[in-house]
């Protein structure tokens, strides 16, 4: 049931990108404007941030599944150690120091 709710949310941003059917168009990624402007995004000054750490792309272009793990990770069902690995991503600006 959270999965066909989520499905809606991520359709109804864009549904003229999004198919009902995802055996035709699997690949589908929703560009960061719209997510970002989002209401549980769009007041976060790290929202972009947020966007490209669950990216595959990294430019915060998400798939379906990449919305779904976002979405997962800042539920509140999430495990504190899942949450504290992307809190530590997300807050991770300088990535090139520390490698």
């Amino acid at each position: 049931m959270i999965f066909l709710r989520l499905f809606h949310r991520y359709r109804d941003l864009a549904p003229q990108l999004v198919p009902l059917d995802y055996t035709t168009e699997p690949t589908v990624k929703l560009p960061y404007e719209l997510i970002g402007s989002m209401p549980e995004l769009k007041d976060n000054p790290f929202r972009q941030r947020i966007a490209e750490v669950f990216s595959e792309d990294g430019q915060g272009n998400l798939t379906l599944d990449d919305f779904l793990d976002m979405f997962s990770v800042l539920s509140e069902m999430a495990p504190r150690d899942l949450k504290a690995y992307y809190a530590f991503k997300i807050y991770e600006i300088n990535r090139q120091n520390l490698n």
